[in-house]
């Protein structure tokens, strides 16, 4: 399964829970250019009536090879549902991977619901630990059914499968969320929620890769415009 195919994969699974519109982005922003054609890229939004949001990029660079995805689920803050992210990228050799529900609530009720299905899902594969570095500012997000990593390419589909089925999980739940009606919750749902959009735009070390490519201002409003 090549990174196009995982995409549609992964759009066609939330297009079945959610009837997403197409949101518009600039067309610098959507297929930006790059210095000497070495990145080409694209980036999709979408919105339901769950998903303020939905995020998908796709790039490939030719030197050296790398062919990336990433996908992020923003849900109103009117539900207390967490934001899935799928980010993967494959080398001649590896893969990267960060496979994650990002949850506003660590209570035990909300780990019994969220996290721990999932954790019974990632049980059926073989080990996905590996000892690389969870980077400090993500660490807040990360529980025990959080995939990060470099991987022999080999894992790919095990990871692509994986993501697939925590997804599946996910939509499941997301389809027959109620807005939440308790002022206390919807307020930490609200802070969270522009906790991780301050931390994906100010953190987040793919937009110094990209400026590189692309330029800083313009990789700058891709993180401020579309991928949050």
């Amino acid at each position: 399964m090549n990174q196009d195919d995982r995409l549609e994969q992964i759009i066609r699974r939330v297009s079945q829970a959610e009837t997403l519109e197409a949101k518009p982005i600039s067309p610098e922003l959507a297929r930006p250019s790059s210095f000497l054609k070495v990145l080409q890229a694209s980036h999709y939004n979408w919105g339901s009536h769950h998903f303020r949001k939905v995020f998908a990029m796709r790039f490939s660079v030719k030197l050296p090879p790398i062919e990336q995805l990433n996908v992020i689920t923003y849900p109103h803050k009117s539900y207390d549902l967490p934001i899935f992210i799928f980010f993967c990228m494959l080398t001649k050799r590896k893969i990267i991977a960060h496979l994650n529900i990002n949850c506003p609530f660590e209570d035990g009720a909300y780990k019994a619901e969220w996290t721990a299905p999932l954790s019974n899902i990632l049980a059926g594969y073989e080990s996905f630990e590996t000892r690389d570095r969870y980077p400090e500012w993500m660490l807040k997000y990360r529980n025990p059914c959080t995939i990060y990593g470099l991987f022999p390419i080999e894992r790919a589909d095990d990871i692509s499968n994986c993501c697939f089925a925590y997804l599946d999980y996910y939509l499941a739940k997301v389809r027959d969320a109620a807005p939440e009606t308790d002022a206390a919750r919807l307020d930490s749902i609200s802070r969270f929620h522009d906790q991780w959009i301050s931390d994906i735009r100010t953190q987040d070390k793919a937009q110094k890769m990209i400026a590189k490519m692309i330029g800083a201002k313009t990789a700058r409003r891709i993180f401020h415009e579309v991928t949050t």
